[in-house]
């Protein structure tokens, strides 16, 4: 209810005028409301906090509250200082367990209820760069603890995440940079430690070790992803922040049995987002790795093109259009990441032949839901290469009987008709809709 009414315009001025919500935004530690130490009331507590902020930083909301934002955070702050004090065995005992998931849990909710630049801002200034420190310590500390980690790493995760460009720093300013390397800090950490324990034999695996491994590349995935970062500046000057997140994070998605990845919706979503990030704006780091390692990536994305999640197929038909796209518009040149590439291709020939089969099986064949998403990268991986195309279209030819054959022939002819070499946008459009109409028009004759 009180979530409801914060949400209100109307009713959360009514609640800035109660003495009661003053006294819940001056007084909002465990100390005044217990329910708030409670572990199973650890969702709530992030709600709390979630609502006071929001209700704080409404229009006049300091002012109504007698409080300013840097008052109300004054109790989480003083927490991370006496916690950022201890030594790494006092960090580690259980006295410190539920004051890290109090503060992880608060830091969440107010950074929830950050909406734009201004606020965003407010709660930056706070904790970098005096304690983002004590994250990536309790990340390399904490690891195999899930409650400890999953409360830390979904705090990141909201951080990170640039909704309503709320991220976002003046040109001279470094602080989207040291926003990532801090990101980077605590993802590694926690990645390195993770990597080297054992997988449970016993128990819930999910919640031991894969839950926080999904959460940790969705950190990085919304920080990669959120365009406040020139990642050149890293490699100009031989930071290793991003290089490291990285090496850790795709250790993390390899290391999780592919079948794994694919029962568990939650970490398909994350392990295949990274893959698509990987593709679309890291390709030099991508065609740099073993071919071995490449192919597994590759692998992954073609069990993930035929997965029933709309969302998951999407992802991976995206990876596939910007290599596809990477190769055509790039072929022939005289670039490492080209020759990476050509060698990737040279172990591993059919390649792009096994792709477009899928793809094309996908549209005439798979669920209604996958279209869209499949389609996209159909033009660029046919201009990629046009032999593949054309293997699978003989091949196709000939699962039918000869009256089947000119129809199919005829289809494929109005399929390419007025398509130029090119992948401008205007063109991609006209290709897709050429799509739609070729689908239709043979599955009403095609035989499996």
């Amino acid at each position: 209810l009180l979530t409801d009414m914060a949400g209100g315009y109307s009713s959360s001025k009514l609640l800035l005028t109660l003495d009661t919500v003053k006294y819940l935004a001056s007084h909002h530690t465990h100390d005044e409301f217990p329910f708030l130490n409670v572990p199973s009331n650890a969702r709530h507590r992030t709600t709390f906090h979630a609502i006071l902020v929001r209700l704080l930083l409404s229009a006049g909301g300091e002012e109504k509250l007698g409080l300013t934002f840097d008052k109300f955070m004054e109790p989480i702050v003083d927490t991370m200082t006496q916690l950022g004090a201890l030594d790494s065995s006092q960090l580690r005992s259980e006295a410190a367990r539920m004051p890290l998931i109090g503060i992880f849990r608060d830091l969440r909710g107010v950074a929830m209820s950050l909406h734009n630049r201004r606020t965003f801002g407010l709660l930056f200034d706070i904790l970098e760069p005096r304690h983002m420190p004590l994250f990536s310590k309790v990340g390399d500390l904490w690891h195999d603890q899930p409650d400890v980690m999953i409360s830390l790493l979904r705090f990141m995760h909201e951080f990170c995440h640039n909704k309503a460009n709320r991220v976002n720093f003046d040109q001279s300013s470094p602080n989207g940079i040291l926003l990532f390397r801090a990101t980077s800090d605590v993802v590694c950490a926690y990645g390195r430690r993770a990597l080297a324990t054992a997988t449970p034999a016993s128990g819930d695996i999910y919640k031991m070790k894969y839950k926080g491994m999904s959460i940790a590349l969705s950190v990085i995935n919304s920080a990669m992803s959120g365009n406040y970062v020139c990642f050149g500046v890293f490699a100009l000057y031989n930071d290793p922040a991003l290089d490291n997140a990285l090496d850790i994070s795709l250790k993390m998605a390899l290391s999780i049995p592919l079948d794994h990845v694919i029962a568990y919706p939650k970490l398909s979503k994350s392990v295949f987002g990274f893959i698509e990030i990987i593709f679309r704006n890291h390709i030099k780091t991508t065609m740099a790795l073993d071919t071995s390692i490449f192919m597994q990536l590759m692998n992954a994305v073609h069990e993930g093109l035929q997965s029933s999640d709309a969302q998951i197929s999407s992802m991976c038909a995206n990876s596939i259009d910007h290599l596809a796209t990477f190769y055509y518009e790039n072929s022939g040149k005289d670039k490492p990441e080209v020759h990476n590439l050509n060698k990737h291709l040279s172990a591993q020939p059919n390649l792009f032949s096994s792709l477009t089969a899928t793809l094309f099986n996908l549209l005439l064949f798979g669920a209604p839901q996958n279209h869209w998403a499949v389609m996209r990268p159909m033009l660029s991986l046919m201009l990629a290469s046009e032999s593949s195309f054309t293997s699978y279209k003989d091949h196709l030819m000939s699962t039918q009987d000869s009256s089947n054959q000119a129809k199919l022939n005829e289809a494929f002819n109005k399929l390419l008709a007025d398509v130029n070499r090119s992948l401008e946008s205007a063109n991609r459009d006209r290709f897709t809709q050429k799509l739609t109409a070729f689908r239709v028009s043979t599955r009403s004759f095609l035989t499996l």
